[in-house]
């Protein structure tokens, strides 16, 4: 009795579709660099035979790392399957387009993107201060002063995420140079529909200025704060 009962307490791992086993071990190649971008895999025939499947398997293993965007697919006398290059375009483009997903169904919120903001953004402030260079500085000023002569919504809203991603870019940290404008789409997707008065505007130039001043002196805490107190008040002129 005390061996049917193991038995039957069993935890097993269910086997995978054969097309599945296939895809993940091709991506773990990609991720652990044994298929570098731009490597050529082998026909689907060979890889049949190197995996021990039929066509139809490798075809629907290719198809799954296709959509993941780990290979691209070439037609004619060169063409084949290779291995994608790392996009961060596209990276940034999916990331929207999910988030887009998941505040258009509730399952995160305008109040979330806003404390993700803080999280990304407030910490870059100060390390723009304690990093940045002459050529960062240049960037801000110019960034700073094309918000402010902005002649239309959309040229100022734009010029803005420009001086943002200024900011940030100082700091030094490529992923959260990365994650950052995704979020800042989803958060002003409904800002060019609800116009800011030209004294809200004149706010926005002079809090840009406060962290460019602050960034300049190289004056981490203030620089932070100055960012705090900017996006706060982005977030309470929704």
């Amino acid at each position: 009795m005390a061996q049917s009962s193991t038995a039957n307490r069993l935890t097993v791992q269910r086997i995978e579709p054969a097309y599945r086993q296939v895809a993940s071990q091709l991506r773990r190649m990609v991720i652990d660099g044994t298929l570098e971008p731009g490597a050529q895999l082998p026909s689907e025939e060979k890889l049949g035979v190197q995996f021990g499947v039929s066509r139809n398997t490798i075809r629907e293993a290719l198809r799954m790392l296709s959509s993941q965007n780990l290979t691209v697919t070439k037609r004619g006398v060169a063409g084949g399957t290779f291995i994608a290059r790392p996009d961060p375009e596209a990276l940034q483009e999916s990331i929207v387009t999910s988030l887009q997903l998941l505040n258009g169904y509730n399952v995160i919120d305008v109040e979330e993107l806003f404390e993700t903001r803080l999280i990304l953004e407030v910490p870059s402030a100060r390390g723009a201060a304690l990093r940045r260079t002459d050529e960062d500085l240049e960037r801000l000023r110019l960034a700073a002063t094309r918000v402010e002569h902005g002649r239309t919504v959309l040229d100022r809203t734009v010029s803005s995420q420009d001086f943002h991603q200024a900011v940030i870019d100082a700091a030094g940290n490529r992923l959260i140079s990365l994650l950052a404008p995704p979020v800042w789409d989803v958060f002003q997707q409904d800002s060019l529909s609800t116009p800011r008065s030209a004294e809200r505007w004149e706010d926005i130039d002079r809090e840009h200025l406060d962290v460019l001043r602050h960034i300049e002196a190289q004056r981490p805490d203030e620089a932070a704060e100055a960012m705090r107190v900017h996006l706060e008040r982005l977030h309470a002129s929704r």
